[in-house]
Formats: structure tokens, C-alpha cells, sequence
């Protein structure tokens, strides 16, 4: 059936879904950006707080290596995106619902990286550059560089390319204990 078909194609992004380190320098289309951008708008925000949130496609690459640059000072880990020639950022204005940022930034990233495997494209959502943009002073160059509305603030990032990486199918390996409860004994 046509339901059945949709289903395994599903499972198939699943199956593939990776988080992916190693990207090409080609950049991605506007038409596979504008594809992935829209899969992030496609969620279900808690409340429907929608106001409050913004996805940011950063693709100028003196912005992307401000970042690398200011990442690596900090942390000494290096490009926190892997060189990727896209970055989609989350971000929420301070009206958001503080106790949903984190969740609803995480449906938002986990949408984009789902389409991005669909596409064919190698992605990885991300939060360590983030959560030092909010701890350290003076960090953040990049962000000032993205000239945003005054609040925004980031929650998550989704760095998307091409890469040289295979997509290959992952045998399932149950990790997350699971408890089945129906009430018949």
C-alpha cells in the first residue's frame, strides 16, 4: 500500500541517520536548504510558541570561519561544524517559554538533520559552540557578524554539506531500555 511504501522510506532515513564530522567544500543548493529550513518549520512547538523562534541558514563563509576561529581560542577543539558550508541556527527571543527551549530547538535540529540524510546530505546536530556562547564573555563575534533582530538568542545548531561519507544502513541495536505496560496482568 501506498502508506506501507512511505513507511519503509522512512525507516530507511532512519536506518542512515548519522552524525557526520567530514564535509566537501561544494555548496548546498538553495533549493536543499530552502527543503531543510522547512522541515524545521514543520514542528510542533510546545504552546505554540512559534513567535518566539528563528532559524538563521548561514552560509558566508568569513561568518562560518569567525566561528571555527573563535570556537578554537576557546575551546582549543577547533571548527565545531567540521568545516560544513552550512549552518542552520536555532534560536529563541526571550519571551520563549524558558522550561521548552531546549526541547522544542531539539525537534526543530532533529527535523532539519532527517531532511538533510534525506537529501543526501551529510549533517550533525549540534550544541557545545552554544553553550560556550552563553558561558564565556566576550565569545560570539560570529553572532554579532549575523546583524539578527536585538534578542535572539541561539538554542541549536544543524551543520549540513556534502560529504565524502557513504550513506550506509545501521543494524538496529536496542541501547534505551524500554517498558511495554498494557494493563493485561
Amino acid at each position: 500500500s501506498k502508506e506501507r511504501r512511505y513507511t519503509m522510506e522512512f525507516d530507511h532515513v532512519l536506518s542512515v541517520r548519522c552524525s557526520v564530522r567530514r564535509y566537501t567544500e561544494e555548496p548546498v543548493s538553495e533549493e536543499d536548504i530552502q527543503k531543510i529550513v522547512k522541515a524545521g518549520e514543520e514542528v510542533p512547538v510546545g504552546h505554540f510558541d512559534f513567535k518566539n523562534y528563528a532559524i538563521a541558514a548561514i552560509t558566508d563563509k568569513k561568518v562560518l570561519r569567525l566561528l571555527a576561529e573563535e570556537n578554537q581560542a576557546l575551546s582549543g577543539r577547533g571548527d565545531p561544524i567540521y568545516g560544513a558550508p552550512l549552518l542552520l541556527l536555532i534560536m529563541n527571543t526571550p519571551e520563549a517559554r524558558e522550561d521548552s527551549i531546549k526541547l522544542n530547538a531539539g525537534i526543530m535540529a532533529e527535523n532539519m538533520h532527517l531532511k538533510a540524510v534525506d537529501l543526501g546530505l551529510g549533517s550533525i546536530c549540534i550544541y557545545s559552540f552554544i553553550r560556550t556562547l552563553n558561558q564565556e564573555e566576550g565569545y560570539g563575534k560570529y553572532f554579532q557578524a549575523l546583524h539578527l533582530p536585538e534578542g535572539l538568542k541561539p538554542a541549536m545548531a544543524v551543520a549540513v554539506g556534502h560529504t565524502p561519507m557513504v550513506q550506509r544502513e545501521r543494524r538496529f541495536v536496542a541501547r534505551i531500555p524500554t517498558f511495554r505496560i498494557d494493563g493485561k496482568g
